[in-house]
């Protein structure tokens, strides 16, 4: 049985990170900047307890998401091999130009035949990597310029699908992008019909005190603070339910119900639109389309944070960087790791209920990580179509955790070109 549910948060919410939060006075809560896929999967447990007898079961419910969805479009994470800069002139009359970004696109590219080394600073693979002799060396600019930082945090599906097909150019997203900008700093009306970017989430600071558990009035010196995620009003989350045959569940989920820290309220519905379901989880026939016709290289972008048992790189390759029958047994398919983009690694942790302590602290990829793979053997479309918007997280060796079902690692699929010239990775186009 599978189910997809709607979620609309209905105040501000607090996702909070692992950082120490006890009693002591100017204390602060700091949440994360985004709603982790164990926050959904542990909600929407508790939501089906309520009218299931077998708690034990419960954990083996697969639980996929959070996407996010403005309206009727779905949103994902910005893809991390983009780099956006701010304008690069300082002089007077650019100084204040609004929308001249620079876009950069990492792209690997194939080194030469020649026992040549190549050396390209701390993104290439030079003399210092660890897999220097397996991975490729990648595009870089040559001027030092400065990160943009009024960059968007999420991208719509429509945008999303068109990069990974590798249709949109680093001008055409310098000119979306500086648009969007525009109008986020003039505060033009818009429509969420023709957005194609949303901004990161604001951050709401409350301060609270203590209360005298006899009088109920406020204790002296007690004062601390809590941060919470401020979603805009048209947004929501979906996520995915597939419940196991042997759970003997016919319950709904619907209702009012708390999301996150401090019991914030948020309301969760069914779709019950088959065809709607079907559109958020299955692969795009765009996408296939594309990969069949450039079947040689693909690239797994991660929709939520992915943990792996070696670090930033997935337990599914071996030491050669190459696939094996732990990525699906059941394709004959291999792939090689040619590139990654993963920017520093993301701290994931939670509370245990059942244990009722806290989890430990763990390492994640974060989402928009981009794997680089070239396809070694088989047909890459069965693989697209099979994992897209699936989990691609290792089995953690804890019983603790379960990444796998509780969402972690869900990944879009797409194609990359390699540059095919040294010339051309100098220059980094």
């Amino acid at each position: 049985m599978e189910r997809s549910i709607q979620i609309q948060p209905l105040d501000p919410l607090m996702i909070r990170d692992g950082r120490p939060f006890g009693a002591t006075p100017g204390a602060r809560a700091h949440s994360l900047n985004t709603v982790t896929p164990g926050v959904i999967a542990g909600t929407l447990r508790t939501l089906m307890r309520q009218q299931c007898s077998q708690y034990s079961t419960l954990a083996k419910v697969d639980v996929r998401g959070p996407i996010y969805m403005l309206e009727d479009r779905l949103f994902y994470p910005m893809p991390h091999d983009l780099d956006l800069y701010e304008p690069e002139s300082d002089h007077g009359a650019d100084r204040d130009k609004k929308g001249s970004i620079s876009v950069h696109v990492r792209r690997p590219c194939q080194p030469p035949k020649e026992q040549e080394q190549v050396k390209q600073g701390f993104l290439g693979t030079g003399n210092t990597g660890l897999h220097e002799d397996k991975l490729w060396p990648i595009g870089m600019t040559q001027n030092i310029k400065k990160n943009l930082k009024s960059a968007p945090a999420y991208v719509s599906e429509e945008w999303m699908i068109r990069w990974l097909c590798d249709e949109i150019s680093p001008q055409e997203w310098a000119d979306t992008i500086g648009q969007w900008r525009n109008q986020q700093t003039e505060k033009k009306n818009k429509t969420p019909s023709t957005e194609h970017f949303i901004a990161p989430f604001a951050r709401e600071v409350r301060t609270h005190t203590a209360i005298q558990p006899n009088t109920y009035t406020a204790k002296d010196q007690a004062l601390f603070s809590t941060e919470s995620l401020v979603l805009p009003p048209d947004l929501s989350l979906v996520a995915h339910v597939k419940i196991p045959k042997d759970l003997k569940w016919t319950g709904e989920i619907n209702g009012l119900h708390s999301l996150g820290g401090k019991r914030r309220l948020a309301h969760f519905q069914e779709i019950e639109d088959s065809q709607k379901q079907s559109n958020i989880w299955t692969c795009p026939e765009k996408v296939l389309q594309a990969v069949a016709a450039h079947p040689k290289y693909v690239r797994m972008v991660l929709t939520t944070p992915a943990y792996f048992s070696k670090g930033w790189l997935p337990g599914w390759l071996n030491e050669e960087l190459e696939s094996t029958e732990k990525l699906d047994h059941k394709l004959p398919i291999k792939l090689k790791l040619r590139w990654a983009c993963v920017p520093r690694w993301q701290a994931v942790s939670g509370w245990s209920y059942g244990k009722n302590k806290a989890k430990a602290v763990r390492r994640m990829a974060p989402a928009g990580s981009v794997y680089f793979f070239e396809v070694v053997k088989g047909d890459p479309v069965e693989l697209v179509r099979s994992k897209w918007l699936a989990s691609m997280s290792d089995e953690d060796r804890r019983h603790a955790f379960f990444d796998k079902q509780d969402g972690y690692g869900l990944a879009t699929w797409g194609i990359w070109t390699p540059l095919e010239t040294m010339r051309g990775l100098e220059n980094g186009n």
